[in-house]
């Protein structure tokens, strides 16, 4: 009696486990939408080793911002198969409400050749299961090897390379395949399944996609994308100018007057560029010089000297960015706290955008961090730990000591960097 007891409770237990096993499992499916389909590579493609299929769901609204991406699933392809199934599992508590995503499709070969979806797929949240069927993927024509035009769409950059009646439209990674269709004026082209939808007329254009418009376009040059955005600024009168492809906003007296000028000219020059655009009321020009300029009042140099004309105001600072200045190529050590350097010795500065700062010590190669703010910062360098001559030694622990003190820099005439410690001991480095 007491094992049949025994056994109706261990019986009892283990249907219990299972059911919430069952729950657990039914509540997870229900959390999850699968994507689903077949890929359809048109042209010369198999899916051999070395092939990677990429899925990723990109948040609509946000590619403008370059914050778009959800999921992402890479699958390294091991054997050819036509065509090629997938699947995409994503969680509801992943998606927004109200929020348009978008499946984007990437076939890449070994030798790195491309394919990409033909359509816009838009994923519904609300659904337990999207399936697509057959996708077409279309092969990709790099832009470097064909003649492309710029449009720069709010902070994005767009390079449109047209084939006969066909456009594909690149985005960073994605690429758009667009046909030619019918338009009152301009030139318009949208996807197969229309909601891709890329129209021009002249130096302007619109993007649109499914449900959301992007920012208004402007054609761009290679030469414009390399100047803007572009910052200035000077003292007395205090003021600000902020210039974009699309826009000049310029704020003086400390920010009581204001005046914003819609798509600028610009004209390139020997020594810098001229900004200049026609108001209602009056010319405004924007010259800026490429000469080394000190911040009148902080004395913090900037790669560009600012002179402004609208009307009866003149105002003159300084433009660019200081990290201009330093990132680049690396600069070469000549002078170590007026002792000069050992012959044939290399001691190197080289400085990146992202606040990092490395180089060769002397013997040993370093790397640290930096900030460039009121002063310049330098971390406590991490060196490689490579032996040499006492010499060269010395020389190294002098260098790599003296660089965590900088606490300024400037440039020499001559256009040498000079790091400076606060008791006035100096690096000196030249390019």
């Amino acid at each position: 009696m007491t094992r049949l007891i025994c056994l109706i409770l261990s019986l009892f237990l283990l249907l219990s486990v299972t059911g919430c096993d069952q729950s657990a499992s039914e509540n997870i499916n229900q959390q999850a939408i699968l994507i689903s389909g077949e890929i359809d590579i048109q042209g010369k493609a198999n899916a051999k080793r070395g092939s990677t299929l990429t899925l990723r769901l990109e948040k609509l609204s946000a590619l403008p911002d370059g914050n778009a991406m959800t999921v992402e699933k890479k699958t390294a392809l091991e054997k050819p198969q036509h065509p090629l199934p997938f699947k995409l599992r994503v969680y509801r508590d992943q998606l927004q409400i109200g929020t348009s995503y978008i499946l984007r499709i990437t076939y890449q070969t070994a030798e790195g050749r491309r394919w990409t979806s033909s359509e816009l797929h838009t994923v519904d949240r609300a659904s337990e299961e999207t399936r697509l069927g057959k996708v077409t993927l279309l092969p990709v024509i790099p832009p470097q090897s064909a003649e492309s035009d710029l449009f720069l769409c709010g902070e994005k950059t767009l390079k449109l390379v047209a084939q006969g009646q066909q456009l594909q439209l690149h985005l960073q990674d994605d690429v758009y395949h667009l046909q030619s269709v019918v338009s009152a004026s301009g030139a318009k082209y949208q996807s197969s399944d229309g909601k891709v939808v890329f129209w021009n007329k002249g130096d302007e254009a619109i993007l649109s996609m499914a449900d959301f418009e992007w920012p208004g376009c402007a054609r761009v040059s290679e030469d414009v994308l390399a100047l803007f955005p572009f910052r200035a600024h000077g003292n007395e009168p205090g003021w600000t100018l902020s210039a974009n492809v699309d826009e000049v906003l310029l704020n003086w007296n400390y920010g009581e007057q204001q005046l914003v000028i819609p798509y600028p000219e610009l004209k390139l020059t020997h020594s810098g560029f001229v900004l200049f655009s026609e108001t209602n009321s009056s010319l405004l020009k924007v010259n800026v010089l490429n000469s080394l300029c000190r911040d009148s009042m902080s004395g913090r140099p900037y790669p560009q000297h600012v002179e402004i004309h609208y009307s009866d105001i003149h105002l003159s600072g300084c433009g660019g960015d200081s990290y201009a200045l330093l990132t680049g190529k690396e600069w070469l050590v000549e002078d170590i706290a007026g002792q000069g350097m050992i012959d044939f010795t290399r001691v190197t500065l080289q400085f990146d955008g992202k606040g990092r700062l490395s180089g060769h010590a002397s013997c040993n190669q370093y790397t640290t961090a930096y900030e460039f703010n009121e002063q310049l910062d330098i971390a406590d360098p991490i060196a490689t730990r490579k032996s040499c001559a006492p010499a060269l030694m010395k020389q190294e622990q002098r260098f790599l000591k003296l660089l965590t003190e900088v606490v300024r820099l400037d440039f020499d005439a001559s256009g040498a960097l000079i790091l400076s410690t606060a008791n006035g001991r100096t690096l000196t480095a030249r390019r």
